[in-house]
């Protein structure tokens, strides 16, 4: 059923093809999330830069950072309910809480106290259940681009 049509009327085939490819809003909540988390660990990345680390753990700035940017890249693209994106996001945010969580515990352990790492971890696993959340809405949505596509319509959304 398109929610899109007018009261009273009966939507054709090709409107309720066109409605099941937009993003629902369950899909744009897993989007920002991700997104989110990626900021998150980004900041706490950028915040640790701000100290003077010698030894294996200067790395670690780098590490979240690299972790971190591609996760703002796929929720945008989850936001637009690429199926493609979902999947990379779910691996991806393993690692995001892998490595947020690694730096939370070797930050705590130095008693180096920072708002960022506190919230990263956190954040990587909310952005982790949203993943799998959206993963299924993201997969209709490629589903039905993907069959407008191939029958010479493509929207570009």
């Amino acid at each position: 059923m398109n929610p899109y049509a007018a009261p009273g009327t009966v939507s054709t085939a090709m409107e309720d093809e066109v409605a099941a490819s937009v993003p629902t809003p369950l899909v744009r909540m897993s989007g920002a999330a991700i997104a989110l988390a990626g900021g998150v660990v980004g900041l706490a990345g950028l915040q640790t830069l701000m100290f003077t680390m010698r030894g294996p753990i200067a790395l670690a700035p780098y590490a979240l950072l690299g972790a971190a940017l591609p996760h703002l890249v796929l929720g945008v693209m989850v936001f637009r309910a690429r199926a493609w994106a979902a999947l990379a996001s779910i691996a991806g945010c393993v690692v995001l809480t892998l490595v947020s969580g690694l730096w939370l515990l070797v930050a705590i352990g130095h008693l180096l106290f920072s708002l960022y790492a506190l919230l990263a971890p956190v954040a990587s696993v909310v952005a982790l259940v949203f993943a799998f959340v959206g993963l299924g809405p993201c997969q209709r949505a490629s589903a039905a681009r993907a069959r407008q596509k191939a029958q010479g319509m493509d929207l570009g959304i």
